[in-house]
C-alpha cells in the first residue's frame, strides 16, 4: 500500500524525498498544450466539450499526484516517456507537493462549476491562472507554488532550478534599456505593418435599382 500512497522517492545522497523535475516539467507542458487548444476550440467549435474534457483530465492528474503517487499520475507518465533519456533532476518533494496541492484546489474549485454547468469570468479566469502555471513551469521553469512555499518561511532544501536558494538578480538597468527598445521597435513595426499592408479600406456598395 506504501507503494501507492507515497509521494517523492528515496535516492541515494539525498536525506529528503525528491521528485525528478524533468518530469514534472514535461508533463506540465504537455498540459499547458492540450489546455490551450481545449480553450481554443470554445471559440473555434462554439462548444466547451473539449474543454470540459481537458479540466476533468487536470483534475484527475492532481489528486493522483497529490493523495496517491505521482508515479502514476497520467501527465507524468506521459512527461517521464517524453524525456525519459534524459538525465534525472532530483529536486526536493516537498515545495512540489505544495504547489500541486494548490492544482489541486483549483480543480476542486473547477468541479463545482463543471457539475453544476456553471460558466462565469471566475471559472475562465481559473483557467487562465492554470495555463499560466503551467506555462512558466514547463517555458522557464519557474514553480511559483514552491516559491510561495518559500515565501512561507517553511525549510527547504532543493527547489526547482535552486530558485528557494539563488538571490534575486541585481538590477541591470541596460538590459532594461534594450527591453523597452525593442518594445518601441515591435510597436513601430506593428503600427507599419498595420499601415500600410492590412490598412482595408470600407467598401462602397452600390444599390442599382
Amino acid at each position: 500500500m506504501g507503494l501507492f500512497l507515497n509521494f517523492g522517492e528515496k535516492i541515494d545522497g539525498y536525506d529528503y524525498k525528491v521528485i525528478n523535475e524533468r518530469d514534472a516539467r514535461a508533463s506540465a507542458g504537455i498540459m499547458f498544450l492540450l489546455g490551450l487548444l481545449s480553450l481554443f476550440s470554445v471559440h473555434l467549435y462554439r462548444t466547451i466539450f473539449w474543454a470540459e474534457l481537458f479540466s476533468i483530465t487536470f483534475i484527475l492528474e492532481f489528486f493522483v499526484r497529490v493523495l496517491i503517487n505521482p508515479k502514476y499520475a497520467p501527465y507524468m507518465l506521459i512527461g517521464g516517456l517524453v524525456v525519459s533519456n534524459q538525465q534525472p533532476d532530483w529536486v526536493e518533494a516537498k515545495p512540489k507537493r505544495f504547489a500541486w496541492l494548490l492544482g489541486m484546489i483549483l480543480g476542486v474549485i473547477m468541479t463545482y462549476y463543471i457539475i453544476f454547468d456553471v460558466i462565469t469570468p471566475v471559472r475562465l479566469g481559473i483557467c487562465w491562472l492554470c495555463l499560466f502555471l503551467m506555462f512558466v513551469e514547463s517555458v522557464f521553469g519557474i514553480c511559483l507554488g514552491c516559491l510561495l512555499y518559500k515565501k512561507l518561511k517553511w525549510k527547504t532544501y532543493n527547489c526547482p532550478g535552486g530558485i528557494c536558494d539563488v538571490p534575486p538578480p541585481p538590477y541591470n538597468k541596460r538590459k532594461l534599456v534594450i527591453i523597452v527598445a525593442f518594445l518601441g521597435l515591435f510597436y513601430l513595426t506593428y503600427v507599419g505593418l498595420k499601415s500600410y499592408k492590412f490598412n482595408e479600406k470600407p467598401k462602397i456598395i452600390i444599390i442599382k435599382e
